[in-house]
């Protein structure tokens, strides 16, 4: 946990810092290196508490934060590989008006729909959950709350649920990963157009 904490911590802390790393793409790996540690966080330090502890336990309340922060913090990390992928394609297949049309400007707001993409991708399930009556014994099988142990524990039909976690999910893996393929293929078939052979390794090390 302190290895993925620090280690995108100095990555957020260098592109800060270095001026020469002041480009969208470092801007976006910035953003990555958050969500994964925001990802990390959400779930580990309690999970760490619990083995120190004989109370493992954790309010209904707790439960669903940490269920919203892990959830949204993943999908924000697909998306952005998606903003990643289409920053490449525009640098790579653009490159005289990849100035102009990466502003920074531009950058902040792909950021921000990233992450308002998320939460609002993962806001019906958080919301569905929390409304859920549950009863029997509260443990859940796992070692921070995850969705599907959650959902477990409830005494109501969740198959509609389920269904709704799938195909949201679904969307953001398909959506994100069409983005991605469609983005690196005109990538490969502009590099491949390159005459030279400098010239393509140049293009590939971008």
């Amino acid at each position: 946990y302190l290895v993925t904490v620090l280690g995108n911590t100095v990555i957020i802390t260098l592109i800060l810092l270095d001026y020469r790393l002041h480009s969208p793409m470092y801007f976006f790996l910035s953003n990555l290196s958050f969500s994964e540690v925001l990802t990390t966080t959400s779930a580990v330090p309690k999970m760490l508490a619990g083995f120190l502890s004989e109370r493992k336990s954790i309010s209904f309340s707790g439960c669903l934060t940490q269920l919203c922060f892990y959830f949204l913090s993943g999908c924000t990390e697909f998306i952005i590989f998606a903003v990643m992928s289409y920053d490449r394609y525009v640098a790579i297949c653009s490159p005289v008006q990849y100035p102009v049309i990466m502003t920074s400007s531009l950058c902040v707001r792909l950021v921000i729909l990233s992450w308002v993409g998320g939460f609002l991708l993962i806001l019906p399930s958080i919301a569905v959950k929390a409304g859920l009556p549950y009863c029997g014994p509260n443990v859940i099988n796992h070692f921070f709350c995850d969705s599907a142990p959650l959902l477990h524990l409830a005494c109501a039909d969740i198959r509609v649920i389920e269904l709704l976690d799938f195909l949201s999910s679904l969307v953001l893996l398909l959506s994100s990963l069409s983005l991605t393929v469609v983005s690196y293929v005109y990538i490969i078939s502009t590099i491949l157009k390159i005459p030279s052979g400098q010239g393509q390794c140049k293009a590939f090390a971008t």
